[in-house]
């Protein structure tokens, strides 16, 4: 949906809107002395359970308090005065709210002309008016492979940019690398001391280097000692050691490219610590935040740059209580903390500081542009200088996250911290199993619990279930459909709960044909497909044929595809993914109850507008599912 973008309202905005104005004249009318604004009168307006109605108002209730009145005799005054419009048919007044019916033929000739016309745009948004926001995911260790929490944070990145771009945001899709650290000089010393030629994906190698190393520190004192010298070395940038540091973390981060290939995941550009701390980004974020920033001479923070809680918690009261009485910026020894480089990048993402980075071209990607990387020796390029940014970061990371948004409130800078969002993802697991990179338990008992072996799973699983599927008849095609369906069934297994919450991955949830999974609905649109195939010669829609709509499940299905575009907005402006996914999971129901309960290829002289809503239903699935990084498959 990127790059394509309505510039209209929503169907369901156009009648909402179209209700308010019926209301504004009514209260101008019976209630002059209201002055309830458009937005209190738009907010008071809800979409009502079941088929009698399908717009309510509970301004009536407002007025009420307002004015010391029965609010079931306002709505009753109202009503009388708001006359039929374009779109809504009739109003009425039930215990004090105010009812309003649509034109379902009116309503059906709108929403479906607006597919039919906007086709893959229909459902984007203009909203963001070419704005530019930051994505920053998933920032992982070049350490060792993807996990399957790692690839949470990744879907929700991805996801999260797809959404900005369909609202009109320029998304930049940033990966920030820490090369530097224990996690990669423990590695480091691993591929220095015991590594041997790779035998398999480097980043699976390499990562069960670091398990090695990790067992051998716990065993002999000395080799921590070399690991933390190494790690000081590193920072410098010159030496062989972190050059070969720089070159194993390279090659870790193509091989973590691949994996995020094989999800549909694409970068614009990576950020190296090491090349952070080569352009001395610390040193310019410590300048401006001078003010703010202490240097005790003595006590446990001797020789230290901190910032005095006392200064932060009037600003964020759920921070104070802390056993800690200060945040170290910069410790005795001149290396940053996690807060100290963090303020420093941010403060580069929001064009406070230049940086001064050179880039070059990274890789090339399948869909066709590159990753730049930050580099020794490049060019200059636009990355960077937004007004907006998305962490994507586990929560446990939410103290630090909120501890640097006030530093930049206390530097005078309050834009930033208004821009500048912590997306918090809860912990994932399989089938029970907690996973730690360090102690190697991604690796699983007995079987891998890595992204790419996750994939390799749910593709066997799904061609088990495609293999015994008599409703495929391109039977040279089934490693495609399997493919498809496990990407579907993992990335809606992840994407519909709330980022939050903590996941336990199930295969018998994700894989269920039967309803609440990414398989369910790409088997509906199928379905959906199927049905189109059968009638591939009717003849297109007329005017006339929309006089065959009724305020069944035809109209059902039509009132939530006219409401596509709310959803993406929603899900945008919320940052949530699984709005999204519930939106397709009520589509794909409501078009299963149309299915069984209203003929197509028979519909008689239905037949016509039952199948655009058919074609409009396949249109508008397709679109979302795009937004999640799901492709559609026409058998199943």
């Amino acid at each position: 949906m990127a790059g394509l973008h309505s510039s209209s309202p929503s169907p369901s905005s156009t009648v909402r809107q179209e209700l308010v104005s019926s209301l504004k004249k009514a209260m101008a009318s019976a209630y002059p002395e209201a002055g309830l604004s458009d937005d209190e009168l738009m907010l008071s307006i809800t979409v009502p359970q079941g088929q009698e109605w399908d717009l309510s108002s509970s301004i009536a209730f407002r007025l009420a308090k307002k004015l010391g009145a029965n609010p079931a005799e306002i709505a009753g005054k109202l009503s009388g005065l708001m006359p039929a419009g374009n779109y809504v048919a009739s109003v009425e007044a039930t215990n004090g709210y105010l009812n309003a019916r649509l034109d379902e033929r009116k309503y059906t000739s709108l929403v479906l002309a607006r597919i039919r016309d906007e086709g893959g745009a229909y459902g984007t948004s203009a909203m963001g008016e070419g704005r530019k926001v930051i994505v920053e995911s998933p920032s992982a260790n070049p350490a060792h492979p993807w996990h399957v929490g790692t690839l949470r944070n990744a879907l929700l990145g991805n996801v999260v940019s797809n959404l900005f771009e369909a609202c009109s945001y320029e998304a930049e899709r940033e990966d920030y690398i820490d090369d530097l650290g224990l996690q990669v000089a423990t590695a480091l010393w691993g591929w220095i001391n015991m590594g041997d030629k790779p035998d398999k994906k480097f980043d699976q190698w390499l990562g069960e280097l670091y398990v090695r190393v990790n067992r051998e520190m716990g065993q002999r004192p000395e080799v921590k000692k070399q690991v933390e010298a190494l790690n000081k070395e590193m920072e410098d940038g010159v030496s062989q050691q972190a050059r070969a540091g720089r070159e194993m973390a390279e090659r870790c981060v193509m091989a973590h490219q691949q994996t995020a290939f094989d999800y549909g995941i694409y970068r614009d550009v990576m950020i190296w610590e090491s090349d952070i701390v080569r352009s001395h980004l610390l040193s310019k974020a410590l300048d401006i935040s001078s003010g703010i920033l202490e240097k005790p001479s003595d006590g446990k923070y001797a020789g230290a740059v901190v910032i005095k809680l006392d200064r932060i918690t009037p600003f964020a009261g759920e921070l104070a209580g802390s056993r800690e009485d200060a945040k170290v910026i910069v410790r005795s020894n001149g290396t940053a903390t996690y807060i100290g480089k963090d303020f420093a990048f941010h403060a580069w993402k929001f064009g406070l500081i230049d940086a001064g980075f050179k880039y070059r071209k990274f890789m090339d990607q399948p869909n066709g542009k590159p990753i730049y990387s930050t580099a020794p020796e490049g060019s200059p390029m636009q990355f960077g200088n937004v007004e907006r940014a998305i962490n994507v970061i586990g929560g446990e990371q939410a103290y630090e996250q909120q501890i640097m948004r006030v530093m930049f409130s206390l530097i005078g800078h309050e834009e930033i911290t208004r821009g500048l969002f912590h997306l918090a993802y809860g912990r994932v697991n399989i089938e029970g199993e907690k996973l730690s990179a360090r102690s190697g338990n991604w690796l699983g008992d007995g079987r891998n619990y890595t992204a790419d072996d996750l994939l390799a799973e749910a593709t066997k699983r799904a061609m088990e279930i495609a293999q015994k599927s008599e409703k495929i008849t391109d039977r040279q095609n089934l490693e495609h459909i399997s493919r498809a369906v496990a990407l579907s069934a993992i990335k809606f297994e992840y994407l519909k709960i709330a980022t939050e919450k903590d996941i336990t991955f199930s295969w018998q949830n994700a894989l269920n044909f039967e309803g609440n999974s990414g398989p369910y609905v790409l088997y509906t649109y199928a379905r959906a497909m199927r049905i189109l195939g059968k009638s591939a010669s009717a003849a297109a829609m007329s005017d006339s044929d929309v006089s065959q709509i009724t305020r069944g499940q035809d109209f059902q299905l039509v009132k939530l595809m006219g409401m596509a575009q709310d959803t993406v907005e929603k899900a945008c402006t919320e940052l949530r993914p699984s709005v999204v996914t519930d939106y397709l999971l009520g589509l794909s129901s409501l078009f299963s109850k149309f299915y069984e309960t209203m003929p197509v290829v028979k519909g008689g002289d239905a037949k016509n507008v039952r199948l655009e809503v058919v074609r409009s239903f396949t249109a508008v699935a397709s679109n979302m599912l795009s937004l999640l990084g799901i492709a559609t498959v026409s058998e199943m």
